[in-house]
């Protein structure tokens, strides 16, 4: 593992070199009279002095929006697939990771200590990659197709890297909740992260001691039996929207919303009094595209490796389904002689369940990305799925839901 600091906002006008000097300016904003450009300049000449001051208005007043002014880039390199869905579950921080899809993956990947007698079994498992990549590539498939079917057989230990950007209120919260993690290489990732900002912005990780609270946050239920993929639990009506529209204009009509709305257009805010509540069960792959989404609430059980796998067609038709079954059953069988930790073991082919609460504005933007033409198979067949679902409740608010390239078709507009 490896966390580097590979950047922070600064105030380039005066050169203070941390970050912390901005929020300590824009704290005054709200008591003193002098311009910000002065405040800006105040602070930047006293550095002590502004760190003394953001630790008495957040640790003493408890106004931690401060913090939201300073901004931190990480390359986080070095740690598990496993790892990276604890990393990225957080809400108000950007990532960009290695695709898995797009990028041919070597020999490489993470285990805990005491895990090493599973070695084997992770060594097969990419061995197995290697020769479903080349039977693909055999089969007529291009390199992106047969790398994006050949990584389902890959283990959750898999090495990734990614780039993070956050700021530092988002960050303690991330530290803290992370050290209180029952995998060691979270609470190790944890460390890093602080250790690697610290010098930067003392004054804004005050909070990074975990309590009780951070422990409740990480459990997981067991997953709910059913063959069902996409089960709604719960759904609005129309007339959630509708009633916002009557007061807005005098009657319900959606058609005066609708009428402006482009391919590339975002639903105005009041489609998020819309809500759904869904379970699905999908696999690791198809989770990767989902928790992206963060805007919605996402709880995930545990990986379980009675709820199956999922085994891309391709793999089917290439014949090859029984060797990819033999070797996600050793995987499967090695997990459960173990606690949580057995997921490293696991694939990208093993399910899990997501509690997935979405309202209206969010699930548009979900389907517009994940029932597109473009969009990785296994999450647009799920997207496809809750569409469907959701139209029988709610015809008229998910009337122009749907994928990019389906937005001709869907709403008779142009895709321009």
């Amino acid at each position: 593992m490896k966390v580097i600091l590979a950047g922070y906002n600064t105030d380039v006008e005066n050169g203070s070199g941390t970050p912390e000097t901005i929020s300590a300016a824009y704290a005054r904003i709200s008591r003193d009279p002098a311009p910000i450009t002065e405040l800006r300049k105040q602070a930047s000449s006293e550095v002590e002095e502004a760190r003394k001051s953001n630790r008495t208005i957040v640790y003493k007043y408890g106004h931690g929006s401060i913090a939201e002014h300073a901004v931190f880039n990480f390359d986080i390199l070095g740690i598990s697939r496993l790892a990276a869905e604890a990393v990225q579950s957080f809400r108000l921080t950007s990532f960009t990771e290695k695709s898995q899809r797009y990028i041919r993956i070597g020999e490489d990947w993470v285990l805990p200590a005491g895990m090493n007698q599973h070695s084997s079994v992770i060594s097969d498992l990419f061995s197995c990659y290697g020769e479903l990549l080349s039977a693909l590539l055999e089969s007529g498939l291009s390199k992106t197709e047969a790398r994006e079917d050949a990584r389902y057989i890959l283990p959750l230990a898999a090495t990734t890297q990614m780039g993070m950007t956050v700021n530092a209120r988002e960050l303690e919260h991330m530290i803290r909740r992370m050290k209180a993690h029952p995998l060691d290489e979270v609470k190790s990732l944890a460390d890093a992260l602080y250790q690697a900002v610290l010098p930067v912005a003392p004054s804004l990780m005050l909070f990074i001691e975990s309590t009780e609270m951070d422990s409740i946050a990480h459990l997981q239920p067991p997953p709910v039996p059913g063959n069902n993929p996409v089960e709604l639990l719960g759904c609005d009506s129309d007339r959630r929207i509708a009633d916002w529209l009557t007061e807005l204009y005098g009657e319900p009509s959606f058609e005066r919303v609708y009428n402006y709305l482009g391919i590339h257009d975002t639903l105005p805010r009041f489609w998020e009094l819309f809500r759904s509540d869904f379970r699905i069960t999908l696999s690791a792959t198809a989770y990767a595209q989902l928790k992206r989404h963060r805007m919605s609430t996402q709880l995930v059980s545990a990986y379980d490796p009675a709820l199956g796998v999922t085994i891309p067609p391709s793999i089917e038709k290439a014949g090859l389904a029984d060797l990819f079954r033999r070797e996600c059953s050793k995987a499967s069988s090695a997990a459960l002689e173990l606690n949580r930790v057995g997921e490293y073991l696991l694939t990208n082919a093993h399910r899990r369940q997501v509690r997935l609460c979405i309202n209206g504005r969010e699930f548009n933007h979900f389907c517009r990305l994940r029932d597109d033409a473009h969009a990785q198979w296994d999450i647009r067949r799920i997207a496809a799925e809750m569409i469907s679902i959701v139209r029988e409740k709610a015809p008229l608010t998910v009337k122009m839901t749907c994928g990019k390239s389906r937005w001709e078709e869907v709403t008779g507009k142009p895709a321009q």
